[in-house]
């Protein structure tokens, strides 16, 4: 999928690829390996759904944050 500006920290993450191209498991991956920077407080409606559906799918309802 392309991460556009309606999942700003997670477009935030992806810094330091060269492609804003990313897979579900890799989006999740992302936000786990960089949890000191997510802060879900700050995330918009759309990116808190994304989020959560990811942690339920792809964490088994667990996230290391």
């Amino acid at each position: 999928m392309r991460v556009g500006d309606d999942l700003p920290q997670l477009r935030f993450l992806l810094w330091s690829r060269m492609t804003d191209e990313v897979s579900e498991p890799e989006a999740f991956a992302l936000y786990e390996a960089n949890r000191q920077w997510v802060d879900r407080a700050t995330m918009t409606d759309h990116e808190r759904r994304f989020f959560d559906r990811l942690v339920a799918t792809y964490g088994r309802g667990v996230f290391l944050g």
